[in-house]
């Protein structure tokens, strides 16, 4: 039955599989096919606008790990990772991790596999492994509050097997929000409640 992996486990391969297509200077690294992001508009009182980055195009045979960088304003965005992928061959074991991070973040981890200091910069992570599952390869993870206090990101998908199509482009996407953080009351129940809480929502 398919498990999805751990974030230790989904940042240790985005270490390996980095290394592959990047080694110590992802910002050397081009690929076809990366929009461009949209920035806010330098009017006063604009609506501030999405960021979007958009990795494959439809029908696009997809077999390559690809990573690349660029620079956002600072300032608090919900982060989303979506698209859509298939897997030719099916093969068990095939994979795909998909990641949105702050790129001196993303460099720590290919220095210290395994160490998850500085991981809150890993915005939007989202990894998958091919066994028989349903939803394999559909990408959808959100972030609703991402504080980005350094300009510098990375985005990308690692892929492993494959040969894959794209169904639904790739997309990244940093859309700006307006944060009030408050403090609630702690809700008290007895063992029992919780108990039955807990088999209402299963």
């Amino acid at each position: 039955m398919f498990t999805r992996p751990s974030l230790r486990a989904v940042l240790a391969t985005t270490a390996a599989a980095a290394l592959l297509v990047g080694g110590a200077n992802l910002a050397s690294y081009a690929a076809t096919h990366h929009g461009h992001g949209t920035r806010a508009s330098a009017k006063p009182h604009a609506q501030p606008k999405t960021i979007a980055y958009h990795l494959g195009s439809n029908g696009q045979a997809m077999g390559n790990s690809r990573l690349f960088t660029a620079k956002v304003p600072k300032g608090t965005y919900e982060v989303g990772i979506s698209g859509w992928l298939t897997d030719d061959t099916s093969t068990a074991g095939d994979s795909v991790t998909c990641v949105l991070a702050d790129k001196k973040a993303l460099f720590h981890v290919l220095n210290h596999p395994g160490d998850l200091t500085g991981a809150q910069r890993f915005y939007a992570v989202t990894g998958d492994s091919d066994d028989q599952n349903y939803d394999f390869a559909v990408m959808d993870n959100s972030n609703p509050v991402a504080k980005i206090d350094r300009r510098n990101i990375a985005y990308g998908c690692l892929l492993s097997g494959g040969p894959f199509h794209v169904v639904r482009p790739l997309v990244f996407t940093l859309k700006p929000v307006s944060v009030s953080n408050k403090k609630g009351h702690a809700l008290q129940l007895t063992k029992s409640q919780v108990g039955s809480l807990h088999t209402a929502l299963r």
